[in-house]
């Protein structure tokens, strides 16, 4: 089954807000924009208001907060929060190649 362009739309924003994270140099400060990027994704696709949405924007929106808030001693928190946001990566990916398909 295809993705509609909604979903497949929201994956490739959700996949380049994350690889501009992983390329960039001052992750700090970059998550920080990108925790308000998700945040409004959030607002705009009504994530919250759906049990299963595309791409939870709320949750991609908070991984983000967590890392431009953490202290370069939390490395074991960090890397969580960049498994998670991996997870939606790897979501975002399964939608666009579905559409491919």
């Amino acid at each position: 089954m295809k993705a509609d362009n909604n979903h497949i739309q929201q994956a490739i924003i959700a996949r380049e807000i994350i690889d501009l994270y992983r390329d960039s140099p001052d992750k700090y400060k970059v998550a920080e924009s990108l925790s308000s990027l998700c945040f409004v994704m959030a607002r705009l696709t009504g994530c919250d208001k759906v049990d299963y949405p595309t791409i939870d924007w709320d949750d991609l929106a908070s991984n983000f907060d967590g890392i431009a808030t953490s202290q370069d001693s939390d490395v074991s928190s960090i890397r969580k929060i960049e498994n998670d946001i991996a997870s939606t990566y790897k979501k975002s990916l399964k939608i666009i190649k579905q559409q491919l398909s």
